[in-house]
């Protein structure tokens, strides 16, 4: 282990030296202790790791950690689910009408040269079963990865094999004959999940998601229904099944790209009715596998008890250790230029060295040089010349000669004197579906390799296509790898078919929205809106949030707009963004009017945003309306926690937040004065004198829950 880290600071420090800024050693170095940590946190990571086991004993494939055990029959190979069991009540769920959990359309196929093998990695926090079997001429390799600290077990597909030209589309009987003489659809359908329901009266929610938030301001749609003999198609990522009786629900998260955009989708993601839960999708068609194993979809089933805040913490704690935050290479508050609508017609060397000085007195950590860096002007240029967009030359990604006539060296140099980071806009080439990625991705490495830029916003995604989609994959893979996985990717989800909020969600975090006051549709309280629909489920340290300059465009709303930034004020534009990833979204060199406290704020979030970000972020109170009172609760490890509070304008002064656990201490970290009572055990009551208002409270608590 300990020769692992030291390849690991020996690759840091070389990559350090190869550099045109021999003063940067001193970053690595700096980097010693962060190693020295790792070392000494790897007997526990083992420690954690020794919880979860995985066994095959007289045909039962038994998967188990402190906190779940999940059944199943080994039926060859092509596993059948038996039940499930949260360890924390004690109360087993077995499942009746067990059907293999996989299937393509024909389930009288038979299973052969079935295969398990059983590892465990040393370096993370899971084991996992691979289970191989072929279908005809068709390789099926399913891969359950279980976790230490969760109530979930993981599946995800891969298939080989030759192309039989059959379809694997799922179709399903549509018929609403009458009642007497309809018959109950088939299932010879294609699917990769399977609960056989033990009870009539499960209890439904599903979760859809959308993306393209240049064209809509609603993220989440939840709908709750029941079952019935005819089976319910639901689109969706997320279902939830209670149980009402025992007060026990059943999660399954599908992760894939969102609906429309997720390849050879059939329509829906999930069948219900009376007796059965099947999950459709699986994301490849025989055209799209060879001789080598082709990723497909997959899912994450889950138990825990009833209720929401049970339900959204098993389900965040689980995306929480299926892709670990590291707070060192993940957390960011990052200033882009683009949101002052300038496009790139300042983008030049002088500008940008004038930015990189105001950003730090910010408190900017990352700044990133957007559209119009590169040689190669794209179509949203300011410049007549730009035409560039879905295919791009190896010189179109040289620093523009004109606008950095001395590379980025000037600038990389400045930043790090400030103590920022550069990162870089990108937009890989789409021709012939993204087939370029690993010349575009030697591209991506070189900047990392003379000047150490490790983060790029990734822009113009297009997962038209399965071979699209794995290119991708191959593109952001090999840069993760090569930086020693360093590299932290900003993948847009503003227009067109994109990753959507379950999917390579490993490469990196989520510009979400692009919001402007010059067209006068930015409100910071519908960007808090958004973040808080979607924290539910997806943890909200994996969303760029932007707080723009509220002064600009004031012409732009109306007189009597109450949520017009400018009385909104910068101060809470920026304490929306802070249970996320802050993108001071404007160029800051223009920023004016600026509170004389807004340094001070920033620099004060800065101190407990490692603390904050560490734990599980909860969406507390109201929906943000603009009239509401609202806020996150963040549930840390042991019993510190932190509840950022948000009065909107509301005329209430008073409101009362009912908290999770037993309080024992609560103080004031920053934000507007506050006044704070104790009224039970578990309800704090708040004051805040003035609209448009934020606190974070620091919490102890005598018993987390």
């Amino acid at each position: 282990m300990s020769q692992y880290f030291l390849s690991l600071l020996s690759d840091n420090i070389y990559n350090q030296i190869t550099m045109k800024n021999l003063n940067r050693v001193h970053t690595s170095l700096k980097q010693l202790p962060i190693l020295l940590i790792m070392l000494l946190t790897f007997s526990h990571m083992q420690a954690n790791i020794s919880t979860v086991q995985i066994s095959l004993k007289n045909d039962t494939l038994l998967f188990e950690n402190n906190k779940i055990s999940v059944e199943y029959l080994w039926n060859s190979g092509n596993i059948a689910l038996l039940g499930i069991k949260n360890k924390q009540d004690d109360q087993p769920i077995a499942f009746t009408n067990n059907k293999e959990v996989f299937q393509l359309n024909d389930e009288t196929s038979k299973i052969s040269n079935s295969n398990l093998n059983i590892s465990e990695n040393s370096m993370t926090n899971y084991k996992e079963a691979v289970i191989t079997f072929d279908i005809d001429n068709i390789s099926v390799k399913q891969v359950l990865r279980m976790y230490s600290d969760t109530q979930v077990l993981r599946h995800t597909y891969f298939l080989k094999g030759e192309n039989d030209n059959k379809s694997w589309n799922s179709n399903i009987n549509r018929s609403l004959e009458m009642i007497e003489t309809s018959e109950r659809n088939n299932d010879r359908l294609s699917r990769i999940g399977h609960v056989g329901l033990n009870s009539r009266h499960w209890k439904f929610k599903a979760v859809k998601f959308r993306e393209a938030t240049d064209h809509q301001d609603n993220p989440v749609e939840e709908k709750s229904f029941v079952s019935y003999r005819s089976k319910n198609e639901i689109q969706a990522n997320l279902l939830f099944s209670t149980n009402p009786l025992t007060q026990q629900t059943i999660f399954i998260l599908k992760e894939a790209p969102i609906g429309t955009s997720q390849q050879y989708y059939p329509g829906f993601d999930f069948l219900v009715d009376y007796d059965e839960i099947s999950i459709h999708g699986l994301g490849l068609s025989p055209k799209d596998i060879n001789e080598e194993w082709t990723r497909g979809y997959g899912y994450a089933i889950g138990i825990s008890k009833a209720g929401a805040t049970d339900e959204k913490m098993a389900l965040l704690e689980y995306q929480k250790q299926s892709n670990p935050y590291d707070f060192e290479r993940d957390f960011m508050i990052m200033s882009n230029t683009w949101g002052d609508r300038s496009k790139d017609s300042r983008m030049n060397e002088a500008f940008i060295l004038q930015e990189i000085t105001a950003a730090s007195k910010m408190g900017v950590t990352h700044f990133q040089l957007d559209d119009g860096w590169q040689q190669g002007l794209s179509r949203n240029s300011a410049s007549k010349a730009g035409m560039k967009w879905d295919d791009w030359s190896k010189k179109d990604w040289i620093p523009h000669k004109e606008r950095f006539p001395n590379g980025l060296d000037n600038i990389v140099e400045s930043a790090h004197k400030n103590g920022l980071r550069i990162g870089l806009w990108f937009n890989p080439s789409k021709a012939k579906n993204y087939a370029k990625w690993e010349r575009d991705a030697d591209i991506l490495l070189s900047y990392y390799r003379q000047y150490g830029i490790s983060n790029f916003k990734i822009d113009g995604l297009d997962l038209n296509d399965k071979q699209a989609e794995l290119n991708l994959r191959s593109l952001f893979s090999k840069v993760k790898h090569e930086t020693n996985n360093k590299a932290v990717f900003n993948l847009d989800v503003t227009a067109g078919h994109r990753i959507g909020y379950h999917y390579f969600e490993e490469y990196g975090n989520i510009f979400l929205e692009n919001r402007y006051t010059d067209w006068g549709n930015y409100y910071p309280y519908r960007s808090l809106r958004n973040l808080w629909l979607l924290s539910s489920w997806v943890p909200t340290q994996r969303f760029q949030i932007e707080f723009l300059n509220v002064n600009r465009n004031q012409d732009k709303y109306p007189i009597d707009d109450y949520a017009a930034p400018h009385k909104v004020g910068l101060n809470y534009a920026f304490a929306v963004s802070m249970m996320a990833q802050p993108l001071a979204w404007m160029e800051v060199s223009q920023l004016e009017h600026i509170p004389s406290n807004f340094y001070e704020l920033v620099q004060q979030y800065k101190q407990v945003a490692k603390d904050i970000h560490s734990g599980i972020i909860l969406p507390m109170a109201q929906e943000p309306s603009g009239s509401s009172w609202t806020g996150f609760l963040s549930l840390g490890e042991k019993n510190h926690h932190f509840l950022l509070i948000y009065r909107e304008n509301t005329q209430d002064k008073k409101f009362e937040f009912k908290l999770p656990f037993t309080l024992s201490k609560v103080e004031s970290i920053l934000g507007d004065p506050i006044k704070v009572k104790e009224k039970s055990q578990n309800m704090l009551e708040v004051e805040l004198d003035n609209p448009w208002s934020f606190n974070l409270l620091k919490i102890t608590s005598d018993n987390s829950q």
